[in-house]
């Protein structure tokens, strides 16, 4: 997902809450609200008000104004991201007419006390005023799925979600406390899940991902769905079905582009009940039908 525009087409204006807890070698955190407003008086959280959770607000569009404690503004524009730690009285004073904004609310437990005191204190008032980060490619995954209507109630999406929630916060503590404990914590793993992905990412191109479903891959390497969804978030940034769909996007590409094929062959080939449902699938991913796409690779060649 490219930065900025795509985002801008988001979807899902009422997210309920996730629930979403995770624990791990370096930090404990839950996930309890998201939700995306599109001015200052929608916000659930920024109506001259204090609370005992972290919170990040990320700049869906147009520039975002606040006032926090003893006055201190803050300003972040589009694909920026703030964090306004607990305890600490905020509001929104100014936006543009586009300054729609995605809210996140969490609790944050660091277990590794050396860090846990470095983020508390970059993160402080007191010491240094939040700042705005620039997106990482976890947050732009993290949006792509969370902003999409309805996404979040299917259970294997919500696991896909948390994956990529885990994944962020990593990213996130490494721009804030770049320490030692932050950034080997995550590539300790990171060897071994690339070569597994890379292993995974050989026998979907091998099938171009054709008639294979997310339940196929995790039997074939013996590893849950859940795990498996953690491995391509943690070194990928997206999950095991959009691995799928990209290679199935591959070959219908080469075929549509190589080919004098009819288009309903080609669906019959890849696996998809008509020529309709892959043209659907295929303008999803590419944002152009199979006709037109067809004609551009011959006039190009």
């Amino acid at each position: 997902m490219q930065s900025g525009n795509a985002i801008q087409h988001y979807t899902s204006y009422n997210i309920n809450k996730f629930n979403i807890e995770l624990s791990n070698s370096l930090f404990d955190c839950r996930i309890f609200w998201a939700r995306v407003v599109s001015s200052e008086t929608e916000s659930l959280f920024t109506q001259y008000t204090k609370h005992s959770f972290y919170e990040i607000q990320y700049a869906l569009q147009g520039h975002i104004g606040m006032i926090l404690d003893d006055g201190i503004p803050l300003s972040f524009d589009e694909s920026d991201f703030v964090i306004i730690p607990p305890e600490t009285y905020h509001q929104i004073v100014e936006s543009d007419n586009t300054g729609a904004r995605f809210i996140m609310a969490f609790s944050l437990r660091v277990k590794e006390e050396g860090l846990a005191s470095s983020l508390s204190e970059r993160l402080s008032k007191r010491l240094s005023k939040p700042r705005p980060y620039r997106e990482s490619a976890h947050m732009r995954s993290l949006l792509s799925v969370i902003l999409q209507k309805n996404y979040h109630d299917e259970p294997l999406r919500k696991e896909s979600i948390t994956s990529l929630v885990e994944c962020f916060f990593f990213e996130v503590l490494e721009q804030i406390c770049p320490a030692t404990a932050v950034s080997s914590a995550p590539r300790a793993v990171c060897a071994e899940a690339e070569e597994k992905v890379l292993q995974i990412e050989r026998f979907l191109h091998e099938y171009n991902g054709i008639g294979l479903l997310v339940s196929d891959v995790s039997r074939r390497f013996g590893i849950s769905e859940r795990h498996l969804s953690r491995l391509f978030a943690e070194v990928r940034g997206y999950s095991p079905r959009d691995a799928i769909s990209k290679e199935k996007l591959k070959k219908i590409e080469e075929l549509v582009s190589s080919t004098d094929l009819s288009l309903s062959e080609i669906s019959e080939l890849c696996g998809f009940s008509d020529e309709y449902a892959m043209n659907k699938f295929f303008r999803r991913l590419n944002r152009v039908n199979l006709s037109e796409f067809r004609r551009i690779a011959k006039e190009s060649t």
